[in-house]
């Protein structure tokens, strides 16, 4: 009896244990726009779900909010409705917090997202008519980079000290005396598509809504160095916390092995992993 009564009551501490460990998880609100943070298909993973397991170790778990315009997260996370979002890289941060007196801060960079000039109706930058139109994104930071990898294909000249501020204004040689038409992020797919696929310059996220992956229609892909480096997608949390437990907790999850092994299984066709 006395063995079943130790039985019992070391059985009883247990399941405290385990309730009172429950009890404790606290939630980690990320703000979440895009994949490979958010899939619009339940049925498909992202790479929160991929490191659920390394984060709830830590004593944590993740709630996802999702906002369908990727511009309304950093208002959010500055008004700490959430503890952190992963929808940016920093120089579109740093343009937020100039513009709004926000203390954002970069905790974890993610992946290097793959920019490219596409087209479906050119098989090389050779046979670029004079006169073409090519979409841009219209967002200033994105011009910027849009701008810069035409440069680096060798299609215009930017200015000296023209980096990322650069706009249609810092073009100081235009050969094939192309035309820019500015569209949101969001709606150059569809206007690169309405307008034949000529050329546009976008990131494979949104160049999927036409079905397109891998090096289908890339014409030129940015290439990686110091300046485009700063592009990295990252996670972003309120400067003042970035030492606090649950920044760090989502920090060592986004190095792990499973964070870079879902980006190269599942959006090695779109990045590549910045740790």
């Amino acid at each position: 009896m006395k063995n079943i009564a130790r039985l019992a009551a070391t059985v009883l501490a247990t399941l405290s244990l385990l309730t009172g460990a429950a009890q404790a998880q606290e939630t980690i609100r990320l703000g979440v726009s895009f994949f490979p943070f958010h899939s619009a298909d339940n049925t498909k993973p992202d790479i929160l779900t991929a490191i659920a397991p390394e984060i709830e170790a830590a004593g944590y778990k993740v709630e996802k909010t999702v906002f369908l315009n990727y511009a309304e997260a950093n208002p959010a996370l500055a008004n700490r409705e959430i503890d952190g979002n992963l929808i940016q890289h920093k120089l579109y941060m740093d343009i937020f917090n100039d513009r709004t007196g926000a203390k954002l801060a970069i905790a974890q960079a993610v992946y290097h997202a793959t920019f490219a000039l596409y087209s479906g109706a050119y098989s090389s930058l050779d046979a670029i008519p004079d006169g073409e139109t090519v979409f841009i994104p219209n967002d200033g930071v994105n011009t910027a980079r849009a701008l810069l990898l035409l440069q680096s294909a060798g299609l215009v000249e930017l200015g000296e000290g023209a980096i990322y501020e650069a706009s249609p204004a810092d073009i100081t040689a235009n050969p094939r005396n192309l035309k820019f038409v500015q569209t949101p992020l969001t709606a150059t797919a569809g206007t690169y598509d309405e307008a034949g696929r000529k050329l546009a310059v976008m990131y494979p996220t949104f160049a999927r809504s036409l079905e397109l992956e891998g090096d289908a229609e890339r014409l030129y892909v940015e290439e990686r160095n110091g300046i485009t480096d700063a592009y990295a997608i990252s996670f972003a949390v309120n400067a003042k916390d970035l030492d606090d437990p649950k920044t760090k907790a989502v920090v060592q999850a986004l190095r792990s092995d499973a964070a870079a092994e879902f980006l190269k299984q599942n959006y090695g066709w779109a990045s590549v992993p910045a740790r």
